[in-house]
């Protein structure tokens, strides 16, 4: 408040601090009332703060707890790490092998003569095409059987291509995925191409024939033909590594394996195979890892007893001071304690075992109100009864049939068992041939398709060219070439090509099932029609199976079905066998108590949810104050301009009083004095 200096000056009294002595006065209480208000709201609004970061920092500590790779976590150790190094993900069996590796896997090498080597890596080899099929190859005599799955490639050396010199094919080859590698060796008295197939195994080595060499001789040790290697041909390309397959014995059975990299013998476990170590039996030992969980449990067990701690300090009362804690008494807080105190120490509903509560598992409450674990405990129930402790924990889904599979659910399902049934089944996209079967030779005019599968293409697809045995045997090759397509296998599609002799058709199959399954040619060659009866287009597309879960239609995409509400609301299934009907058994869930928790918290720390609700009615609160503080100000600025209004009328009279008072004292002042009237006779 400003100073108030032109008060007094009529009276000479100090009125403008009297003023200002008033003013504060009566400012003073509400004032200071407002402030502790304030600061009490504020203290308060920090008191929420730290309890909403302990919340938040409970909920981190049971994202381990809901982990089912934490539950299923295995070690796996080798008395001979030297033999093979070995990894075992959450699916290994329990187990102890002995394992011998007797032969590593390796890959055909193919080099060029060293008759013909090459005096520089920039001489021209020749021009034309070289076409590389990959199966099982035998020599003396030479023999080879082609891997029906695996497609040919063909490379077209060519000036057009850049890459009719040693060095530039080598660049060519590699740079391309034809499943070969190229190398270029100076073995001392030249240089020689070297040709690794990509993949090792007796099934992955290579046959590679010439056409259209320049020098018109294809299995010559001349031009292109330098590269050849087949029964033709056997002085140009020599094989300098064989293609075999890795053999081992796992206690005492004989495995085969193209890789030296075995994922399928041991389930859940992968080996990759160092050396051959014959009459070495290498001891593998497969167990359960507990230790995952148990820092979990640990990390559960020290994050509730920082929050319940954290609880007391904020809600704590001093009978001895008379002094509470920012949130003594508070509803909100004493709502979420007991909430969380209900989840812990409570049964959890749906188990009917062994284990149903944290005291199964090692985990008290002691007088404090803070939990006690007993590591010991919850060691003994993981080896006793593993699965029925992750569910104490996790939530979990189960069905009772086997073609039925548990996806996930969603924060609304409830714990309960639920019925499932297809009333109709799902269908798969078909597309049959539009004509009969005509020619079983596939050659330069009708071995180009192009196809959509599911909705993606093909991309252009040969056939290998032949005279094919019958037409299922041709429908294989359709099969295969589809089936290897880089865009169908990355999109995990596939298709079933088969030969209808009743019809005299081909019929093309998608493997899914739903609307999104289709089938369709989009491109062929100029002879394919007449020649093997397909036609371009699109055939039927697959209908979606409809069905309930507690007799509630489900929501369906391609094989999954989703409940739409009710207490299986976001129970998510996907059905095995789709073109299937009628009851498919009962899916069971249950939500431990991480995840129960863990949808509490985030009620309790959402945008919406308790705490922000009680930040919000005290940020109400505090803007509340400063317009209070705002209608002070207008009071007190009122109040003031009375007193000055009132104290200036004073100082006025005042110094009218004044004025009266010197005129009053001249007037007598100049009045006669006593005896002065003829004093001078």
């Amino acid at each position: 408040m400003a100073a108030i200096s032109s008060l007094g000056v009529g009276s000479g009294l100090d009125l403008g601090t009297l003023v200002s002595n008033l003013v504060e006065a009566e400012r003073a209480p509400s004032a200071n009332r407002l402030a502790v208000k304030e600061q009490n709201f504020n203290t308060e609004l920090s008191a929420f703060g730290l309890l909403r970061s302990s919340l938040s920092q409970f909920q981190t500590s049971l994202q381990g707890l809901q982990s089912s790779t934490a539950f299923a976590a295995k070690d796996i150790t080798l008395s001979d790490a030297t033999v093979f190094s070995a990894t075992a993900d959450n699916t290994a069996d329990i187990g102890d092998y002995s394992i011998e590796v007797t032969i590593l896997a390796k890959a055909q090498s193919l080099a060029s003569n060293a008759a013909s080597a090459f005096a520089s890596v920039d001489d021209t080899i020749g021009s034309g095409s070289m076409t590389i099929q990959f199966g099982s190859t035998t020599t003396g005599p030479y023999s080879f059987t082609a891997d029906p799955a695996k497609s040919s490639q063909t490379i077209v050396v060519s000036s057009a291509n850049d890459n009719t010199t040693v060095s530039t094919l080598r660049d060519y080859i590699n740079d391309n995925d034809y499943g070969v590698q190229a190398s270029i060796i100076n073995d001392g008295n030249g240089y020689r191409l070297l040709l690794s197939s990509q993949d090792s195994g007796a099934a992955n080595s290579m046959e590679i024939t010439v056409s259209a060499d320049a020098d018109g001789d294809d299995n010559d040790n001349s031009g292109l033909s330098q590269l050849a290697f087949n029964a033709s041909a056997q002085t140009s390309m020599l094989q300098t590594v064989a293609a075999r397959d890795a053999a081992l014995t796992i206690n005492g059975l004989d495995i085969s394996s193209q890789s030296n990299t075995i994922d399928d013998a041991i389930s859940g476990v992968t080996l990759d195979l160092l050396r051959a170590s014959a009459g070495n039996l290498v001891n593998v030992a497969i167990k359960e890892n507990t230790n995952e969980i148990k820092a979990s449990v640990s990390a559960f067990v020290e994050a509730y007893n920082e929050l319940e701690n954290n609880i007391d300090a904020l809600t704590a009362y001093d009978a001895e001071s008379g002094t509470a804690s920012a949130l003594n008494g508070d509803f909100t807080v004493r709502t979420i304690s007991s909430q969380i105190r209900n989840v812990l120490f409570g049964a959890v509903s749906g188990l009917n075992s062994n284990i149903k509560s944290l005291v199964d598992v090692g985990i008290t409450t002691n007088s404090s109100g803070t939990l006690n674990f007993d590591s010991s405990k919850l060691t003994v129930a993981l080896r006793d009864y593993p699965a029925e402790v992750e569910a104490l924990f996790s939530l979990q889904g189960t069905t009772t049939d086997s073609g039925v599979r548990y996806l996930s659910a969603s924060e609304d399902t409830r714990t309960g068992d639920y019925a499932i049934n297809i009333t109709s089944g799902a269908t798969q996209g078909v597309l049959n041939g539009a004509s009969g079967v005509n020619n079983l030779t596939v050659d330069a005019d009708n071995d180009n398709i192009t196809l959509s599968i599911n909705g993606v293409t093909t991309g252009s697809l040969n056939l290998t060219q032949g005279v094919y045995a019958d037409a299922a045997s041709l429908a294989v090759e359709i099969q295969t070439q589809i089936n290897s397509s880089a865009a169908i296998l990355s999109s995990s599609l596939s298709v079933g090509v088969s030969y209808d002799g009743a019809n005299d058709r081909f019929i093309l199959t998608s493997a899914d099932y739903g609307a999104t399954s289709s089938v369709e040619i989009t491109a062929l060659d100029v002879d394919s029609s007449s020649d093997f009866g397909l036609s371009i287009g699109q055939g039927v597309t697959g209908i979606d199976f409809s069905g309930t879960i507690d007799g509630k239609s489900a929501l369906v995409t391609g094989s999954t079905m989703t409940s739409p509400g009710g207490d299986s609301d976001g129970l998510a299934l996907e059905i095995l066998s789709p073109g299937t009907t009628g009851p498919l058994g009962v899916a069971s869930v249950t939500r431990g108590v991480a995840a129960t928790l863990d949808i509490l918290l985030n009620n309790f720390l959402q945008s919406d949810g308790f705490i922000a609700s009680r930040e919000e009615s005290i940020n109400e609160s505090l803007e509340d104050i400063v317009d209070e503080g705002l209608r002070l100000d207008d009071r007190i600025a009122s109040f003031e301009a009375r007193l000055i209004r009132q104290f200036s009328a004073l100082d006025a009279l005042v110094a009218q009083f004044n004025q009266t008072s010197n005129f009053l004292a001249q007037q007598l002042a100049n009045l006669p004095k006593p005896n002065s009237i003829g004093s001078g006779n």
